[in-house]
Protein backbone atom coordinates (compact mmCIF):
# COMPACT_ATOMS: atom_id res chain seq x y z
CA UNK A 1 0.00 0.00 0.00
CA UNK A 2 1.65 3.70 -0.71
CA UNK A 3 2.21 5.54 1.90
CA UNK A 4 -0.11 8.72 1.67
CA UNK A 5 -3.12 5.80 1.03
CA UNK A 6 -2.04 4.59 4.31
CA UNK A 7 -1.84 7.90 5.87
CA UNK A 8 -5.00 9.25 4.18
CA UNK A 9 -6.96 6.37 5.84
CA UNK A 10 -5.12 6.75 9.20
CA UNK A 11 -6.21 10.44 8.84
CA UNK A 12 -9.99 8.98 8.39
CA UNK A 13 -9.82 6.45 11.69
CA UNK A 14 -8.65 9.37 13.53
CA UNK A 15 -11.48 11.23 13.25
CA UNK A 16 -14.00 8.92 13.48
CA UNK A 17 -15.00 9.08 16.96
CA UNK A 18 -16.12 12.51 15.95
CA UNK A 19 -18.05 11.28 12.62
CA UNK A 20 -21.48 11.33 14.12
CA UNK A 21 -20.68 15.07 15.26
CA UNK A 22 -19.44 15.97 12.05
CA UNK A 23 -22.60 14.19 10.07
CA UNK A 24 -25.12 16.23 12.60
CA UNK A 25 -23.44 19.20 12.00
CA UNK A 26 -23.06 19.21 7.95
CA UNK A 27 -27.02 17.92 8.05
CA UNK A 28 -27.96 21.37 10.12
CA UNK A 29 -25.74 23.81 7.37
CA UNK A 30 -27.95 22.10 4.48
CA UNK A 31 -31.00 22.28 6.27
CA UNK A 32 -30.53 26.13 7.73
CA UNK A 33 -28.25 27.46 5.32
CA UNK A 34 -26.80 31.42 6.15
CA UNK A 35 -29.09 33.44 3.13
CA UNK A 36 -27.43 36.12 2.17
CA UNK A 37 -29.25 39.50 1.91
CA UNK A 38 -31.71 40.52 -0.49
CA UNK A 39 -30.45 43.98 -1.70
CA UNK A 40 -33.64 44.67 -4.24
CA UNK A 41 -35.48 46.75 -2.22
CA UNK A 42 -38.91 47.50 -3.49
CA UNK A 43 -38.17 45.63 -6.76
CA UNK A 44 -41.19 42.55 -7.65
CA UNK A 45 -41.36 39.16 -7.26
CA UNK A 46 -42.08 36.64 -9.67
CA UNK A 47 -45.59 35.68 -10.02
CA UNK A 48 -44.71 32.03 -10.90
CA UNK A 49 -41.82 30.99 -9.25
CA UNK A 50 -42.94 28.04 -7.15
CA UNK A 51 -41.34 27.55 -3.72
CA UNK A 52 -40.53 23.93 -2.21
CA UNK A 53 -37.79 24.43 0.34
CA UNK A 54 -38.71 20.94 1.82
CA UNK A 55 -38.16 19.43 -1.33
CA UNK A 56 -35.31 21.44 -2.35
CA UNK A 57 -33.87 20.47 1.14
CA UNK A 58 -33.96 17.10 0.84
CA UNK A 59 -33.10 16.56 -2.71
CA UNK A 60 -29.37 18.74 -1.10
CA UNK A 61 -29.49 16.42 1.60
CA UNK A 62 -29.28 13.59 -0.25
CA UNK A 63 -27.06 14.59 -2.59
CA UNK A 64 -24.66 16.43 -0.50
CA UNK A 65 -21.19 14.60 -1.87
CA UNK A 66 -19.18 15.80 1.83
CA UNK A 67 -22.37 14.26 3.85
CA UNK A 68 -22.13 11.04 1.85
CA UNK A 69 -18.65 10.53 2.06
CA UNK A 70 -18.98 10.82 5.82
CA UNK A 71 -21.61 8.00 6.27
CA UNK A 72 -19.58 6.48 3.19
CA UNK A 73 -16.61 6.00 5.54
CA UNK A 74 -18.37 5.66 8.55
CA UNK A 75 -20.19 2.62 7.44
CA UNK A 76 -16.93 1.20 6.12
CA UNK A 77 -15.45 1.73 9.28
CA UNK A 78 -18.08 -0.26 10.77
CA UNK A 79 -17.65 -3.45 8.91
CA UNK A 80 -14.31 -3.62 8.35
CA UNK A 81 -14.08 -3.62 12.21
CA UNK A 82 -16.87 -6.10 12.32
CA UNK A 83 -15.20 -8.17 9.99
CA UNK A 84 -11.16 -8.37 12.06
CA UNK A 85 -11.11 -9.80 15.96
CA UNK A 86 -10.78 -8.34 18.96
CA UNK A 87 -7.09 -8.06 19.41
CA UNK A 88 -7.19 -5.66 15.67
CA UNK A 89 -10.25 -3.86 17.82
CA UNK A 90 -7.66 -2.91 20.39
CA UNK A 91 -4.84 -1.91 18.24
CA UNK A 92 -6.93 0.65 16.12
CA UNK A 93 -8.79 1.80 18.76
CA UNK A 94 -5.62 2.46 21.15
CA UNK A 95 -3.64 3.94 18.24
CA UNK A 96 -6.38 5.75 16.21
CA UNK A 97 -9.41 5.90 18.13
CA UNK A 98 -8.12 7.71 21.03
CA UNK A 99 -7.05 11.26 21.35
CA UNK A 100 -4.33 10.54 23.23
CA UNK A 101 -3.04 7.09 23.03
CA UNK A 102 -1.35 5.41 26.07
CA UNK A 103 1.02 2.29 24.08
CA UNK A 104 2.21 2.10 20.94
CA UNK A 105 1.52 -0.87 18.79
CA UNK A 106 4.67 -2.43 20.87
CA UNK A 107 4.01 -1.38 23.65
CA UNK A 108 0.38 -3.27 23.56
CA UNK A 109 2.59 -6.37 22.52
CA UNK A 110 4.91 -6.00 25.77
CA UNK A 111 2.12 -5.40 28.59
CA UNK A 112 0.12 -7.76 27.10
CA UNK A 113 -2.92 -6.21 26.11
CA UNK A 114 -2.99 -7.71 22.44
CA UNK A 115 -2.54 -11.85 22.55
CA UNK A 116 -0.10 -11.99 19.82
CA UNK A 117 3.57 -10.90 19.09
CA UNK A 118 4.70 -8.21 17.13
CA UNK A 119 5.31 -9.47 13.56
CA UNK A 120 1.66 -10.52 13.61
CA UNK A 121 0.10 -7.33 15.35
CA UNK A 122 1.82 -5.31 12.24
CA UNK A 123 0.61 -7.79 10.23
CA UNK A 124 -2.96 -7.58 11.72
CA UNK A 125 -2.99 -3.73 11.48
CA UNK A 126 -1.72 -3.90 7.77
CA UNK A 127 -4.74 -6.34 6.85
CA UNK A 128 -7.16 -4.01 8.69
CA UNK A 129 -5.87 -0.75 6.73
CA UNK A 130 -6.06 -2.94 3.47
CA UNK A 131 -9.67 -4.28 3.39
CA UNK A 132 -10.56 -0.74 4.39
CA UNK A 133 -9.09 1.25 1.64
CA UNK A 134 -10.57 -1.97 -0.72
CA UNK A 135 -14.03 -0.94 1.29
CA UNK A 136 -13.26 2.88 0.28
CA UNK A 137 -12.46 2.19 -3.22
CA UNK A 138 -8.85 3.63 -2.11
CA UNK A 139 -7.16 0.21 -3.85
CA UNK A 140 -8.24 -2.74 -6.02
Amino acid sequence: MKRYTFRYIEEILKDYPDIDKHIREREMELRYPVLPANDNVGGGRAKNKLSEPVLNMMITIDTDRRLYNLKRNQKAIDDTLDEFGTDTYTIINELYFKKHPDFTLNGLVQNHKILVGKDKAYKLRNSFFESLARRLGLIS
